[in-house]
């Protein structure tokens, strides 16, 4: 039984704690990330994890005042590993970095963008969404392509760390055949897509960086691009899900007002869809004087004709943005 932490971008933690569940491991969120405990946790958790960051195998849990032979004993346990040590209050904990390299780094991207979004990030907004592969996906906004790939290899169950060495297969003891058994049994899942994927965008630059980035992800077939602008995207029957990240503020700041409002004009025809879009946060209330206090308006969702059914305060990459649900009809 191994115990482990996974960070994530805040505000996604209970849905990297129902991956982590549905994966087979006793989870909950807690803030920045998500415990979880269970067999070979820490393998599973880099290889199938798709809204984990980083995955911290714990070594040593117990008193701070204890820390020094807490440490003499994680020493034994890491090896070369380097520990990690965090304490609050009375109790401390020791770890190692199970990972290695962060696992947003799937290995399809060709080239970073104007505005990366980070994979696992696209893939925790899809997670959010419920979203299985079996029903028709659309993001009308698509840039480099990442939701649109990371959908693609959601519905076809592919787990995203098959094709990577990790730090966890270096620590003393490691028992290489159980992570090769535990490497086929999540290969045997893949499935082939029988869902249209569709990703469009007006650049043709990016468009052709997302061409690039979805034949790297092995999803070439599968995940169908053109060139498009929002306003006059034709999705296919729904109903389905269509995700977004538009462009927006620290983003990008050309052309906002128009994605927005392009996008307000493709919602009416996806009446019935699930809509997702990652949003700005909110700037803080205003002095209005005598006492009074001014709300925050809607910000850049006030271009779209509906209003979100729910939002969720989230940080990727450390940006204050809000990951919004909306139900047209």
């Amino acid at each position: 039984m191994e115990r482990i932490f996974c960070a994530c971008c805040p505000g996604l933690e209970p849905v990297l704690a129902g991956e982590l569940g549905a994966l087979g491991l006793e989870a909950r969120a807690v803030p920045g990330g998500a415990e979880a405990e269970g067999e070979d946790a820490a393998a599973l958790a880099c290889l199938a994890s798709r809204a984990a960051d980083t995955v911290l195998l714990r070594l040593w849990e117990g008193p701070t005042a204890d820390l020094p032979a807490g440490k003499r004993a994680a020493r034994r346990l890491a090896g070369a590993a380097e520990l990690a040590i965090r304490t609050s209050g009375a109790a401390a904990t020791i770890s190692v970095d199970a990972a290695g390299a962060p696992l947003h780094r799937r290995g399809w991207r060709a080239r970073i963008g104007a505005a990366p979004l980070r994979e696992t990030v696209a893939a925790g907004m899809l997670l959010a969404c419920g979203w299985e592969g079996d029903r028709p996906f659309l993001d009308p906004m698509c840039g480099s392509g990442t939701i649109a790939i990371e959908a693609a290899l959601l519905a076809a169950r592919r787990a995203p760390g098959l094709g990577r060495a990790f730090a966890f297969e270096g620590l003393p003891g490691h028992d290489p055949a159980r992570t090769e058994r535990l490497r086929a049994r999540l290969a045997a899942l893949a499935r082939p897509v029988k869902v249209p994927i569709l990703g469009s965008d007006r650049n043709q630059g990016v468009l052709r960086l997302a061409e690039k980035n979805a034949r790297a992800a092995s999803v070439g077939e599968v995940v169908r691009l053109r060139r498009e602008d929002a306003a006059r995207v034709v999705p296919p029957p729904g109903p389905g899900l269509c995700a977004t990240n538009p462009p927006w503020g620290l983003r990008l700041d050309e052309g906002t007002r128009e994605a927005w409002a392009a996008l307000g004009a493709l919602l009416p025809r996806l009446a019935g869809w699930d809509v997702a879009v990652l949003a700005p946060g909110l700037p803080p209330p205003r002095e209005a004087g005598l006492g009074r206090v001014l709300a925050p308006d809607r910000g850049v969702e006030r271009l779209l004709p509906v209003a979100p059914i729910s939002a969720t305060a989230v940080r990727p990459g450390g940006v204050a943005c809000r990951f919004l649900r909306f139900a047209p009809h």
